[in-house]
């Protein structure tokens, strides 16, 4: 299964986000940010790749200021390789 990472500067942000996508029958996990993504101490969301276009619509009706990106992040192995999606 492929998932997605939705990234933000700030957890009430994210938190905001997460209650909104809920509210529209998204499920999104509240995770820490991978290191590969941010070096801070963050949180990000993750939900399925399949819900991609919806993440997408959210977040540029919500125009959250301190949004960093959506990202694809890929295990393969000892390996991390991370792609940015929007």
């Amino acid at each position: 299964m492929k998932f997605i990472i939705i990234s933000f500067k700030s957890r009430n942000s994210l938190l905001k986000f997460v209650k909104i996508a809920r509210q529209q029958g998204v499920f999104i996990d509240i995770i820490n940010t991978p290191l590969i993504i941010s070096k801070s101490c963050g949180l990000s969301g993750k939900t399925i790749f399949q819900n991609l276009n919806i993440i997408k619509m959210l977040v540029h009706q919500l125009e959250i200021s301190d949004f960093m990106g959506i990202f694809y992040l890929e295990h393969n192995g000892f390996q991390e390789r991370l792609q940015r999606l929007y």
